[in-house]
C-alpha cells in the first residue's frame, strides 16, 4: 500500500497518471468533478480502454469539451450521474486500485491538500476484489452510456445557454430544467439511488437494462466507425454521391466481414476467425478500421451486391417503411422489405418446414423461402393481440421511446413480440427504415465489429 499525500511539490496522483504502466490495457474510474483532462488523454494516448463515470449536471461539474472528448474515442466509455454521486476511486486492472479525496480537477490535481491510499494489485484480497468488481458493477448496471448523438445535445445546450455568467446564478434553476430536458434520457437513476438489495422485478429490470445499454454502445461504436469513413474515405464509383452515410457505413462493414475477411468461406465456420481479428485488433480498433476503408476505396465493382444495397435496398425500404405513418403495409410491401433485409432472409432460411405446415423434406429456393415466412408472419398476433404492422410502426415511429428500448420491447415484451421477429431482424429492419436516428445492425454487423477490435456482442454465440 502507498500512501498519496499530496502537498507542497508532492503530486503523486498526477504522476502517476502521467506514467500508467505498459501492462495496463483497463481502467475503470468513478470520479465525481472531472475539470482535467490528464487520465482521458492518457488514456486516448496508450490506447487503455476506459470505463468513466462522473458527475454530469447543468453546473458543469464535468467539463462538458472533456465528455465531448470521451465519447468521442473509441477507448472511452462515459457513464454520467446526474446526482448522489461523489467517488474518487481509480482502479488500474491488473495493477491496483486508488482511493482518496482528489477530483480530476486542476486544484486537486496541483495545488490542493489531497490524501488517498494506493493498493497495488497483489496486495488485493479475493473478498476486495470482489467488492470493487461488485462496487463498479453496481455503477454499469445504473446507468446508461452517453453516446456521439449525445454530443449534438451537448452542442445545443452550449448554445442555448450561452448568457452572461455573471446571471447564472439567478437562472440556475432554469438551467437545471432545460438540462434535464435535453439529457433525461441518461439518468435512469434519478432521482437518488436504490440499495444493492433485490427486489421483485429487478431481474426483468437488469435485463432490459443491460440490453439497452449494450445496444447504445454498439451503435456508439458503429458512429464512430461512420466517422472515420466520412474523414478519410474516398468512395469507389459505383456508390451513389447521395448515398446514406448509415447505409454505407453498414455496406463497408458488410464487404469488409464477408469479401475481404471470409473471402469465400462458410459463415458457419467463422467464429474462430472472428475470434483471432478480435483478438489481433482489440488494442487498435483505428488502425483496423483503416486498413479496411483502404481496402473499400480500391474496390473498382462492389463484391457482393453492395451497390444493390446502398443504391436500390436503401431507397426502397425507406419508403415504404416509411408508408407506416399514415397506413398498414400489405403483404407485398413487407415481402419486398424482408426480402431487402439480409436477417430475415437468412432467417427464413433456417425456420423449419413444419412451422410452414410443409412435409419435412420440402425443397425452396431463398425468396420461396422469404414469402412463405411474410405469408405467416402477417397471420401472425403478439400476446396483445398486435399484428406485424402494428409492432413495426411501435418500433419505427413510437419517437417518444428511444430507439434502443423500441428495439428491446419488440423483441421481449409481450406486447409487440412476435415469433421469428428477434433482434436481428429487428434491428436491420429500423435501420433500413430510419437511418437518420440509427445504424442497421444484425448479426454480421456485430461479427465484422468485433473483427476490427470491438468488443460488442454477438447475438448467436458467445465469442
Amino acid at each position: 500500500m502507498r500512501f498519496f499525500f499530496d502537498y507542497k511539490t508532492k503530486r503523486r496522483l498526477a504522476s502517476l497518471l502521467q506514467s500508467i504502466p505498459n501492462n495496463v490495457s483497463k481502467i475503470s474510474a468513478a470520479v465525481a468533478f472531472t475539470q482535467d483532462g490528464l487520465l482521458i488523454d492518457a488514456c486516448i494516448k496508450n490506447k487503455i480502454e476506459l470505463e468513466w463515470w462522473g458527475l454530469f449536471n447543468s453546473k458543469i461539474s464535468t467539463r462538458m469539451d472533456l465528455v465531448k472528448k470521451a465519447i468521442a474515442s473509441q477507448y472511452i466509455t462515459f457513464y454520467p450521474f446526474a446526482e448522489y454521486f461523489h467517488p474518487k476511486v481509480i482502479h488500474f486492472h491488473g495493477y491496483g486500485i486508488y482511493i482518496g479525496s482528489h477530483n480530476m480537477t486542476g486544484s486537486a490535481m496541483y495545488k490542493n491538500v489531497e490524501a488517498g491510499v494506493f493498493i497495488e494489485d497483489d496486495s488485493i484480497t479475493s473478498e476486495q476484489r470482489s467488492e470493487i468488481d461488485g462496487f463498479f458493477a453496481y455503477l454499469r448496471d445504473n446507468n446508461m452510456p452517453a453516446t456521439l448523438e449525445d454530443v449534438k445535445r451537448i452542442d445545443e445546450y452550449l448554445d442555448s445557454t450561452a448568457i452572461d455568467r455573471d446571471k447564472q446564478e439567478e437562472t440556475q434553476a432554469d438551467l437545471d430544467d432545460l438540462f434535464e430536458e435535453q439529457f433525461k434520457h441518461l439518468f435512469i437513476l434519478k432521482p437518488g439511488v436504490t440499495d444493492f438489495g433485490k427486489k421483485v422485478g429487478d431481474g426483468e429490470r437488469k435485463r432490459k437494462l443491460n440490453f439497452m445499454q449494450e445496444w447504445r454502445s454498439a451503435q456508439n461504436k458503429l458512429a464512430i466507425v461512420q466517422e472515420r469513413i466520412v474523414h478519410k474515405c474516398s468512395q469507389p464509383t459505383w456508390v451513389d454521391k447521395n448515398a446514406n452515410l448509415t447505409i454505407l457505413t453498414d455496406q463497408l462493414l458488410h464487404a469488409y466481414y464477408f469479401t475481404y475477411l471470409l473471402k469465400g468461406s462458410d459463415e458457419r465456420s467463422s467464429m474462430d476467425m472472428v475470434k483471432n481479428e478480435y483478438f489481433k485488433n482489440r488494442h487498435d480498433p483505428e488502425r483496423a478500421v483503416d486498413a479496411a476503408i483502404s481496402w473499400w476505396e480500391k474496390l473498382e465493382t462492389a463484391p457482393s451486391s453492395e451497390d444493390v444495397h446502398i443504391n436500390i435496398w436503401s431507397l426502397s425500404n425507406q419508403r415504404i417503411l416509411g408508408e407506416l405513418r399514415r397506413r398498414d403495409l400489405c403483404e407485398n410491401e413487407v415481402l419486398t422489405v424482408m426480402r431487402q433485409n439480409h436477417a430475415a432472409r437468412n432467417h427464413a432460411r433456417q425456420i423449419e418446414n413444419s412451422v410452414f405446415n410443409k412435409p419435412a423434406d420440402f425443397r425452396a429456393d431463398i425468396d420461396q423461402r422469404v414469402q412463405l415466412y411474410v405469408s405467416w408472419l402477417m397471420r401472425q398476433r403478439t400476446a396483445k393481440g398486435l399484428t406485424i404492422n402494428e409492432t413495426l410502426k411501435y418500433l419505427l415511429f413510437e419517437d417518444s421511446v428511444d430507439v434502443e428500448e423500441r428495439v428491446y420491447e419488440s423483441v421481449f415484451n409481450p406486447k409487440y413480440r412476435l415469433e421469428h421477429f428477434g433482434k436481428s431482424i429487428v434491428g436491420e429492419t429500423i435501420g433500413w427504415g430510419r437511418p437518420e436516428i440509427t445504424h442497421l445492425r444484425n448479426d454480421r454487423v456485430n461479427k465484422a465489429l468485433r473483427c476490427l477490435g470491438y468488443d460488442v456482442r454477438i447475438f448467436s454465440a458467445r465469442v
